[in-house]
């Protein structure tokens, strides 16, 4: 039976979730027909904006602007000061529309009083207004009367109209028909009230370019919608879709096998219920124009996941106040209001305050003797405690001395100890924990644990965190290096075997057969080979005394001044008929001046007949190979690149390793000891040998430092 009702309380559930992912995904299916209703009412709204009353209102109010402030009429100074002073906002609007704007003032005579060219530079005239997207003039004549023709503009016809209606009543109703300003004469006369002049005999060309007019209305947003509008059909779909899922929340408890309704996600407070509510609401007002804007009509999972939370948010608060049905609205304001469940101690308090008084002195009291009892049992023989006794008497001194320049304060000061005093014992305690903490672990690593680790916030002990997984790293680290270290001694063993009785076994077997061998020819062939094993022989045991000399750091170095580049040059003729038995093209870039270096001259000329053999046994025939010697900042370097002849397999850190060969078959004659002798003997003399691979390519490059002369 509870399995069957955990499956249809599951049912409830998968039906909740369905009925706010349908709305979320109905919601982004109208973006795009939205955000084109969007679109063509904002562009309906600016064309309306360079019709309207508002917009071409600015001129006739620039036109008295421009009057009374022309340069040389009496107190025009005065008056646009005054202006600013008094009436700064609508200033601030004149000047910024004034930006935007070419314009042209003309007298009785045609004479100019004034111009401005914002943008075009040219010289205004009436012939040449029809090359602005707008353009009008304004004339007044010696009455003051008005008149307006409107040259150039989209909408010449309707904004005729609206200009004639605007010249019969627009200062009636704007604020120059009530603005007075203050003049202060720089002679002895008392101020002066002074009301804007209508203008007489003046002809006004007002001319704004495509650009200036279009970023103007854009700017000044005149009736253009913001970026958070939406359109009504949006704002209906939303309501609409907001009620189906409240509904849904009101329908599906009434189903009682579905087991939902009382769940305690739905039994949120009134108070808190109503806030999600408003922040709702106020959350789509304002941003759900800024969901179609941002990304132009094609919603993305950021919009699905708004619309989730908006529709399940929508769920919760419907929910939540469904309760009023099963409790009724006397038992919902008592159960889910936060005032209903503490109402009757706010009664109490409200009603009965003395006695509310006294509770609280009882409550009070009862503290203080719980604090004398803490302290009575304070363990004085803990050292952690004496540490806190004495921290606070030291603290009590310092504001004793503080409180005789406060008079009556010791009450507070004593208060002010007590309450000191069970912090510092909080904290010292929590400092104790983590301490203890601190030493579980380093007991673990002590213990061979390295993978101990702390989640724990330490407080003043975090520093040690780092350290410790220092100490992790570390310690793995050195585990690796001795597990390669163990794994190197096998193979230098299993390799030595191999190396040195592969040339003994020759030996022996040709010994042998010489002692037998009657025939003259045959006797001088077996002697020639048994020399060559034996230089083999010879040559390998060499190898090995020189690494495991270099290995000690048992060497004596004989340092003198080096020329690098005439050491590689001799090293190179002496290996030449190697290197021509394999036919190799040797590229080699030396530099123009001395290369000097502090080195040892014997162990130089190894290195370098080494990586020269090297790359002899290894290079792919008829190949080039690359030298370069060459002088970076303060060190000399020295670069040796080759195609190798066989695929480049192993690790270029492992290769210069003892015994570490680059045909891991050990086919090719060679002791594994050549890349190892020249890295030893290269760090000896204070340098580094570092060697990279590339598909095919080798590359070894050593590093020494130069004796600058």
């Amino acid at each position: 039976m509870d399995t069957k009702l955990k499956n249809r309380h599951k049912l409830a559930i998968f039906f909740i979730m369905i009925t706010i992912l349908i709305p979320s995904l109905a919601m982004m299916t109208g973006y795009f027909s939205w955000y084109q209703m969007r679109t063509e009412t904002k562009t309906k709204a600016l064309k309306n904006a360079e019709k309207s009353s508002d917009f071409l209102g600015h001129f006739l109010e620039s036109t008295y602007l421009l009057y009374n402030t022309e340069s040389g009429r009496k107190y025009a100074d005065d008056i646009e000061k005054s202006l600013y002073d008094s009436y700064n906002a609508e200033m601030s609007e004149y000047s910024h529309f004034n930006s935007y704007l070419d314009y042209r003032v003309l007298d009785e005579n045609g004479g100019d009083v004034e111009k401005s060219t914002v943008s075009s530079g040219k010289n205004l005239t009436e012939s040449n207004l029809k090359n602005y997207a707008l353009g009008m003039i304004i004339s007044y004549d010696a009455n003051g009367k008005p008149s307006v023709n409107i040259k150039q503009s989209e909408y010449a016809k309707e904004q005729t109209v609206t200009m004639r209606k605007l010249i019969g009543n627009y200062f009636q109703d704007s604020w120059l028909s009530y603005c007075e300003v203050t003049i202060y004469p720089d002679t002895d006369e008392d101020y002066e009230e002074v009301s804007l002049q209508t203008p007489k005999n003046r002809t006004y060309l007002f001319a704004m370019s495509t650009e200036n007019l279009k970023e103007y209305i854009n700017d000044y947003k005149i009736g253009n919608p913001d970026s958070y509008y939406a359109p009504d059909e949006m704002n209906d779909t939303i309501l609409l879709w907001m009620l189906v899922v409240a509904a849904a929340a009101w329908l599906y408890p009434c189903f009682k096998t579905f087991q939902t309704g009382n769940e305690k996600i739905f039994h949120a407070p009134l108070e808190v219920t109503v806030i999600a509510a408003l922040v709702l609401i106020e959350f789509l007002m304002n941003q759900s124009g800024a969901l179609l804007s941002r990304m132009k009509g094609y919603p993305d999972f950021l919009d699905w996941m708004v619309w989730l939370g908006t529709f399940a948010a929508t769920y919760w608060i419907a929910a939540s106040l469904r309760r009023v049905i099963p409790l009724g609205i006397k038992g919902y304001l008592k159960q889910q209001t936060m005032v209903g469940r503490h109402w009757e101690k706010i009664k109490t308090i409200g009603s009965n305050g003395e006695d509310t008084a006294k509770s609280i002195g009882k409550r009070f009291k009862a503290f203080v003797a719980k604090v004398w009892k803490s302290l009575q049992e304070v363990d004085l023989t803990d050292k952690s405690n004496k540490i806190l006794l004495r921290i606070v008497i030291c603290n009590f001194a310092v504001l004793f001395l503080v409180c005789l320049f406060w008079d009556y304060r010791m009450q507070a000061l004593v208060i002010y100890s007590v309450i000191l005093f069970f912090i510092l014992r909080k904290y010292y305690k929590d400092i104790k924990r983590k301490y203890a903490r601190l030493l579980e672990a380093t007991g673990e690593l002590a213990k061979g644990n390295m993978n101990v680790e702390i989640k724990e916030d330490l407080g003043m002990f975090n520093p040690f965190k780092p350290e410790i997984e220092k100490i992790q790293e570390g310690y793995k680290k050195a585990v690796e290096e001795e597990i390669k270290s163990q794994r190197m001694k096998t193979e230098l063993i299993t390799n030595v075997s191999h190396d040195l009785k592969t040339p003994l076994t020759a030996i022996i077997t040709y010994v042998n057969l010489l002692k037998d061998e009657k025939d003259e020819e045959k006797k001088k062939e077996y002697v020639d080979v048994l020399e060559r094993k034996s230089m083999r022989l010879k040559v390998l045991i060499e190898d090995l005394f020189d690494i495991s000399k270099a290995s000690s750091k048992n060497v004596t170095l004989n340092l003198t001044d080096v020329d690098v580049v005439n050491l590689f040059k001799q090293v190179k003729l002496e290996l030449d008929e190697k290197i021509e038995k394999t036919d190799l093209e040797f590229k080699c870039n030396y530099p123009e001046e001395k290369m000097t270096a502090v080195l040892d001259g014997q162990k130089t000329y190894r290195i370098f007949e080494n990586l020269i053999v090297n790359v002899t046994k290894y290079a792919m025939p008829h190949t080039r190979v690359f030298v370069d010697i060459f002088r970076e900042e303060k060190e000399i370097v020295v670069q040796m690149k080759n195609v190798s002849k066989d695929e480049l397999t192993f690790n270029p850190q492992e290769i210069t390793e003892r015994f570490v060969r680059g045909d891991e078959s050990r086919n090719s004659e060679g002791s594994g000891l050549g890349l190892a002798i020249v890295r030893s003997f290269t760090e000896l003399q204070g340098g580094h040998f570092h060697v990279e691979t590339e598909a095919d390519l080798f590359k070894a490059e050593i590093r020494w430092p130069w004796k600058n002369k």
